[in-house]
């Protein structure tokens, strides 16, 4: 049996994650496994629906199983982004698949090549100890060298390969051209193939009409229901969140915290005090060397206590978020791993104290606030 990996945020599931998962099974998947980010995503962000909800509308696209990618993996840099997923479907999956803005898997392999020689890894560190944005450093120089113009798609495909080389992984890998809007775009232009970020403006202004035009008819009722019932993040309830979090502090208390050296978190500690929401916050922290997402990142770090430990370790569990019969069945095959425990219940984790405070925090961003231990309590979704 030929089994699928894709990994995925899902923020929110969109036609486009519905494309890649039937790309998967014309290309021969018998089965397909999602590692998805829990309530947390890669720019830093919280998710626009919870884990659990956006799991079973995966379910309802497509996928067998789906299991969590957890913090602080799920919010980390493109490379330990790519490095704990990958290492997750390994134990489910003989093939990846992935979208890409190039659509080409011999351009992304050659760009991975070159980001792994010595004189690419030489001259980025110089750059960057220079001062110049990680991000822009990186796109610049793969642009430069092979030619092509990456896009974000693409950066995560070449970490994927990179990841998979770097682990020896038994993996293949396949690419599909990524279709529809650019993941930046904040305009509906294209309505069968719109952002993700694009979706999540609309909700959060309360835009939530004619969903079935840019959702996948499979997952309009779970969305629909989250709508109705309030089960859409507030994410306007994040100033009061971070404010009175980095008012409370200084960055002399965030010495072993990833990315907050340099005078990062001195620096959002400061502006806390001026700024009177999160986006402001984030304008004034923003410099050339501090990007969006980084900034992001760091301030879920601060407030959950991510040391470089953390982020540099491999997953040694990850959780259930939904499964079909297909997908538990091929669950019962595999659950039995020496390095990688599966659990069904999130109280059964013994290494998700950061998950668990990262979920805690994510429950007060609900327009009727949740118990702190929701997610404590929550069970997969099962059909």
């Amino acid at each position: 049996m030929s089994v699928f990996g894709i990994v995925c945020e899902t923020n929110p599931c969109h036609n486009g994650h519905k494309h890649l998962i039937t790309s998967a099974r014309k290309l021969g998947a018998d089965a397909v496994v999602c590692v998805m980010s829990g309530n947390t995503v890669q720019r830093g962000e919280f998710a626009i629906a919870d884990k659990y909800l956006r799991a079973e509308a995966l379910l309802k696209c497509g996928a067998d199983l789906v299991l969590e990618l957890p913090f602080p993996w799920s919010s980390s840099s493109a490379e330990f982004f790519a490095r704990a997923s990958v290492y997750i479907l390994s134990k489910f999956c003989d093939t990846i698949i992935f979208g890409s803005e190039c659509g080409s898997i011999d351009t992304l392999e050659k760009a991975a090549s070159l980001a792994n020689s010595a004189e690419f890894k030489e001259e980025y560190n110089s750059r960057i100890t220079s001062g110049e944005g990680s991000a822009a450093v990186y796109f610049d120089m793969l642009g430069r060298s092979s030619g092509v113009k990456f896009s974000s798609n693409d950066l995560l495909g070449i970490e994927y390969i990179k990841a998979i080389k770097a682990l020896s992984l038994d993996l293949n890998y396949k690419t599909i051209k990524r279709l529809g809007d650019n993941y930046t775009s904040l305009k509906m232009s294209n309505n069968t193939y719109p952002s993700a970020m694009s979706i999540r403006k609309l909700w959060q202004e309360g835009n939530t009409e004619n969903i079935e035009e840019y959702i996948p008819t499979e997952a309009v009722d779970v969305y629909l229901r989250a709508i109705q019932s309030h089960d859409i993040t507030d994410l306007s309830r994040l100033d009061t969140l971070l404010l009175t979090f980095f008012r409370t502090h200084s960055g002399s208390d965030f010495e072993d915290i990833v990315g907050a050296s340099g005078g990062l978190a001195n620096r959002i500690c400061e502006m806390s005090h001026r700024a009177k929401s999160a986006e402001e916050l984030l304008n004034l922290v923003k410099t050339k060397r501090y990007t969006d997402s980084g900034i992001k990142r760091t301030m879920l770090y601060c407030m959950a206590g991510v040391k470089k430990e953390h982020i540099e370790a491999l997953p040694c569990e990850t959780l259930l978020l939904s499964a079909n019969q297909k997908g538990r069945a091929l669950l019962s095959n595999r659950r039995k791993l020496d390095d990688l425990r599966v659990c069904t219940k999130p109280a059964d984790l013994t290494q998700g104290q950061l998950s668990n405070k990262i979920d805690a925090l994510y429950t007060l961003l609900r327009k009727d606030i949740l118990q702190s231990d929701n997610y404590i309590k929550k069970s997969p979704f099962i059909t």
